[in-house]
């Protein structure tokens, strides 16, 4: 993590830090002066958080807090919003904790004071909370990708009860309707005449029916709410690879591209950048950092092989750039560098609005200067 560029500016009132957890939450209040008031512990309730609130604001004290996105915290952030405003409620990022997590002496206590104290000094590493409909939309894009993976791993189960037996499916019975037909007659018969083998292939098929309804449920809640975003409309129409399903996730996950100051720092929050780590003048490299959502880095690579399917159009400026850096780094490498300069590109997209020019970005001349290449 870099330091900072800036001098922080003190908050003149109250902070209040919240360890929170299931059951319990351990809070520590620091005043102007930076000395810690109190630090106790109260049950994992709303009324009770309310309570504690409005105690530090009775006489009118002006009060910020910090909580971490930990797995239980939104509930209370959202509360929280209602009683101090969205402009005194911090949340600190997990993985950028370290003072915490990498502790010696690690309690509640000192979890709580050390989230107040850092925001108290203006240093707190913030994460970011999608609200209204974009943390809708997250939802149902994280549990559409959940269903289609548990759906993609029973299909694959099957397959293997079916090489035991001598069959196999081709890739598209899973997927057109006169596909689908062809499975459940041949799973009617295999049931009836291959004993506990039968049985287990007819219940896969029976749940991976079951998913594909679910499966379908959420993409049509997706396509609601990405029609109350032109973001993501944009990213779907001008990116190569990205289709609505990639242009929700990436945008639900880290919000208006407009936030990051730069192409590189929106990469960055990607997971997708190399890293490193000195001492002593001695460096050790990271090929990724991996900080951010796993949904964006999984969603900005599944763009770059669908790219690497592209015959013409801009996608093939993705695909003849990848193809190149094999030439020195592994096909592997080579993906994951492209997803990086994608995540550049969103940025870019909506810096340069009209003046973006995807075949650019990844060192082509661009459908404005001479026409794109076709695949071989």
């Amino acid at each position: 993590m870099k330091k900072l560029q800036r001098r922080a500016v003190r908050f003149k009132g109250l902070t209040l830090g919240l360890d929170l957890h299931t059951k319990v939450i351990q809070y520590s209040v620091i005043d102007a002066a930076g000395d810690e008031m109190v630090n106790e512990r109260i049950a994992s309730d709303a009324t009770l958080l309310r309570r504690l609130i409005e105690s530090l604001t009775a006489d009118g004290e002006a009060v910020q807090v910090v909580l971490e996105a930990s797995g239980c915290f939104l509930w209370a952030y959202d509360l929280l919003m209602a009683l101090v405003g969205k402009q005194c409620v911090h949340v600190a990022a997990p993985s950028k904790v370290r003072v915490i997590a990498e502790s010696g002496e690690k309690t509640d206590a000192t979890d709580a004071w050390w989230l107040a104290y850092l925001q108290y000094e203006g240093r707190l590493p913030e994460a970011f909370v999608a609200q209204g409909d974009l943390r809708e939309l997250r939802i149902v894009c994280r549990e559409h990708r959940s269903v289609v993976e548990e759906r993609s791993d029973l299909m694959r189960r099957m397959r293997s009860h079916l090489a035991q037996l001598g069959l196999s499916l081709g890739k598209s019975d899973f997927k057109s309707v006169e596909g689908r037909s062809r499975v459940a007659t041949m799973v009617q018969a295999i049931q009836a005449d291959h004993g506990q083998r039968g049985m287990a292939i007819a219940r896969l098929w029976r749940r991976i029916q079951d998913l594909d309804e679910e499966a379908g449920y959420w993409v049509d809640q997706r396509s609601k709410l990405a029609q109350k975003f032109d973001d993501v409309k944009l990213l779907d129409e001008e990116l190569a690879g990205v289709g609505e399903q990639l242009a929700s996730i990436v945008y639900s996950e880290l919000g208006d591209p407009r936030r990051y100051h730069s192409a590189k720092a929106y990469a960055k929050a990607t997971g997708l950048t190399p890293g490193y780590r000195e001492s002593a003048g001695r460096r050790s490299r990271q090929k990724m950092t991996r900080e951010g959502s796993s949904h964006v880095r999984w969603a900005l690579t599944r763009a770059i092989v669908a790219c690497m399917r592209c015959k013409q159009g801009s996608g093939v400026w993705v695909k003849m750039w990848v193809l190149n850096m094999r030439k020195r780094k592994s096909m592997k490498a080579g993906i994951v560098a492209a997803a990086r300069k994608l995540a550049e590109a969103v940025w870019r997209l909506f810096a340069l609005g009209e003046a973006f020019d995807l075949a650019r970005a990844f060192g082509g001349r661009g459908p404005g200067v001479g026409a794109a290449p076709v695949s071989p």
